[in-house]
């Protein structure tokens, strides 16, 4: 029993610190969504968000992401599991998820909502 504790213990570390690898790129895309114009938000946007966005009106990212989200500043808090993270910025709270070599915006403009998940004004499906 001992070792099978310690052979958990030992994994859950290794993915704290595969995930604490993760925190300073997760950071830089969301600051640079936080802080950026609506182009560079819309670039930041995980495909599935992006299409989400735009499935009504072709184009219409940047229009949508300037009033679906507020500017924000620094990071003031980041989670990462996996292929998954949330980062709370000052006005904030951006969902980002694995997308290639890099990390891309999930969702935004969330806000926590109760027992339920995260009511969210821009997200993907």
């Amino acid at each position: 029993m001992v070792g099978v504790l310690g052979l958990a213990a030992a994994a859950a570390g290794l993915v704290s610190a595969c995930a604490a690898g993760q925190v300073p790129q997760v950071e830089r895309v969301a600051t640079a969504f936080a802080t950026g114009d609506p182009a560079t938000r819309c670039a930041l946007l995980a495909p599935a968000t992006r299409a989400a966005v735009e499935h009504d009106r072709p184009g219409a990212c940047p229009d949508t992401v300037a009033g679906g989200t507020r500017p924000g500043g620094q990071v003031q808090h980041v989670e990462v599991w996996g292929d998954q993270a949330l980062v709370r910025v000052a006005g904030d709270t951006l969902f980002l998820t694995r997308a290639g070599d890099g990390w891309a915006v999930s969702a935004a403009g969330c806000a926590p909502a109760g027992e339920a998940p995260y009511a969210c004004r821009l997200e993907g499906p």
